[in-house]
């Protein structure tokens, strides 16, 4: 138990403790009461009765009260024996009393001390149930006293009754409440209230206790840390509730497969830590990944719910295995070795974990406020082809030079732009060695290539600032004469910015150096542009690009 629960139980206890004692000290307010009378011959009887009461009473009090205030000062958790040794010695006082009495009205209140015994440490139903057992006991009483039971006997034992059953349920019900409210209190503060895991204060405790008595039993300890990759692009595309949804499904299978002495916890946003008490390494990593399985297809099948389309891209988890005490041998330690894998892990995927993180930052902006973003990730690409390096800057450039030439709108600019930016996003899915191969592709490896266009416009298609963007991606590869691909779209079908695209984007990659083959001479490019006007391009655009492009190169000369 720690210490702000020890704190509260004290405190509870406190309450109920002065309880008792109030009920005690009624308990002998009544005896002196009874025995308030002129000593004779049966006033002695009485007070030597009474005197023995009265020390068997106080005995039990200072034993009951000694105890109580002894376990305020430790730790150890009191069970509910001090409340049934009282009641035990105080039923039998209680009814000897008032049959002794024999029909002293102020005996007969006695029995609602027992009630509240019961109720504050056994609840408002026991309580209850307590209290309409001695009151049943007491008509038994009265009616056997009186050989029945006269109007002001029964109306009083009635009285008594109502009182004594309600004041127990009352009574017991205050304490339910504070006790149900400090276990509401614990379950919040250790529970995550989305996935019902554990939270990650209450595993940073738990997990300190499993390393120590991992080490006191010298007995192996694993963690494994999940994450969601790019949790980001999930809430950005199908919105934050289905995002919820996700990780709920994933706490309960969590839940379902971390069976004692195993748990799980959330231990981040899109992150999760699974704790395997005996479990090395290896075999920590075998459970991990079969899980990891089941989570991805749970996680799916939540995404494709009431979906039209499916997301373009897979989902998937990354997991770090770290085990005790090889990796640390406190759970501090054993926490960070689990991030440092985990990123290890992450990132030896190479470039393409990077550009999903930038997709994953651009589909929550607004298109215009994505612009930084967008050249950072524009670099990212880059990086990977060296060969294209700068590209997309110079197919910008080509691009808005013929759009002022176009007169086209501001808002159509920025279009153009972003289609620019993200022309060849596609290319992320296809592997590095096909990017910068020398040799001419083979019929495979070019059909590999020509879907790039494909790709783009389907990962941006979920995004819904970047809709105006993706028939241009799709379409930059499209001839004037239907002979483009992928759609074989002709003349005026292609989207005027894809057609502005697929100059610009041509004109550059025969100006720049490719790995199959040098750069162009512009006038060589020009006439190469000229020569396929009105099959490859369109013949209008193409004239009017010409000049544009002419203009570029005199002023940068």
């Amino acid at each position: 138990m720690r210490d702000w629960e020890i704190k509260r139980a004290n405190e509870i206890s406190e309450n109920i403790l002065v309880t008792h004692i109030i009920s005690l000290l009624i308990f002998l307010m009544i005896l002196f009461s009874f025995y308030s009378i002129p000593l004779g011959q049966m006033g002695l009887q009485r007070a030597t009765s009474l005197g023995l009461l009265f020390i068997i009473f106080s005995i039990v009090i200072i034993i009951y009260i000694a105890r109580k205030l002894l376990a305020k000062f430790t730790i150890l958790v009191q069970s509910r024996i001090d409340e049934i040794l009282l009641l035990a010695v105080l039923l039998p006082i209680t009814f000897g009393f008032i049959w002794y009495s024999r029909g002293f009205t102020g005996a007969k209140v006695l029995i609602v001390i027992p009630a509240i015994i019961t109720a504050t440490a056994f609840g408002k139903f026991i309580g209850s149930g307590e209290a309409l057992l001695t009151c049943g006991l007491l008509f038994l009483l009265d009616y056997l006293f009186g050989h029945g039971l006269p109007d002001e006997v029964f109306q009083a034992d009635i009285i008594i009754t109502g009182v004594t059953v309600l004041l127990a349920w009352v009574v017991g019900g205050l304490i339910e409440v504070e006790r149900n409210t400090q276990q509401e209190l614990v379950r919040l503060a250790d529970y995550d209230p989305l996935t019902g895991l554990i939270s990650y204060r209450y595993l940073q405790e738990k997990l300190a206790i499993s390393v120590q008595k991992a080490a006191a039993q010298k007995s192996p300890l694993s963690l494994a840390l999940m994450d969601i990759d790019q949790f980001k692009y999930y809430n950005a595309v199908y919105g934050y509730q289905k995002g919820d949804e996700i990780l709920a499904a994933i706490g309960r299978l969590l839940l379902d497969e971390a069976q004692e002495p195993c748990y799980a916890a959330r231990y981040g946003n899109d992150e999760f830590m699974l704790v395997l008490p005996g479990q090395d390494k290896e075999n920590a990593r075998n459970i991990a990944v079969a899980i990891r399985l089941k989570l991805i297809e749970q996680a799916t099948s939540v995404l494709v719910e009431n979906q039209p389309t499916s997301s373009w891209r897979d989902f998937t988890i990354s997991i770090g295995v770290v085990g005790c005490p090889e990796d640390g041998d406190d759970a501090l330690q054993l926490i960070r070795a689990a991030e440092n894998d985990l990123f290890r892990i992450k990132y030896s995927e190479g470039m393409a974990y990077l550009y999903q993180s930038v997709i994953s930052e651009i589909g929550a902006l607004q298109i215009k406020d994505a612009f930084p973003t967008l050249q950072t990730f524009i670099a990212l690409i880059n990086s990977k082809d060296k060969y294209t390096y700068g590209h997309s800057e110079r197919v910008i450039s080509y691009s808005l030079a013929l759009a002022d030439k176009l007169n086209l709108t501001d808002d159509e600019k920025d279009t153009l732009r972003f289609a620019a930016y993200l022309h060849d996003i596609g290319k992320i899915e296809i592997e590095t060695g096909l990017l910068t191969k020398e040799a001419r592709l083979s019929k495979e490896e070019w059909k590999t290539m020509a879907n790039h266009p494909i790709l783009g416009s389907e990962m941006l298609k979920p995004m819904i600032s970047f809709l105006p963007v993706v028939p241009i991606i799709r379409s930059h590869h499209e001839n004037y004469d239907g002979t483009g691909y992928p759609d074989a779209c002709r003349g005026d079908d292609i989207p005027l910015m894809a057609r502005i695209l697929r100059i610009a984007d041509s004109f550059d990659a025969m100006t720049t150096n490719r790995p199959y083959r040098k750069a162009m001479p512009l006038d060589q490019a020009c006439a190469e542009l000229q020569a396929r006007a009105g099959t490859w391009y369109d013949g209008h655009l193409v004239q009017l690009f010409l000049d544009v492009v002419k203009n570029i190169y005199q002023q940068a000369s």
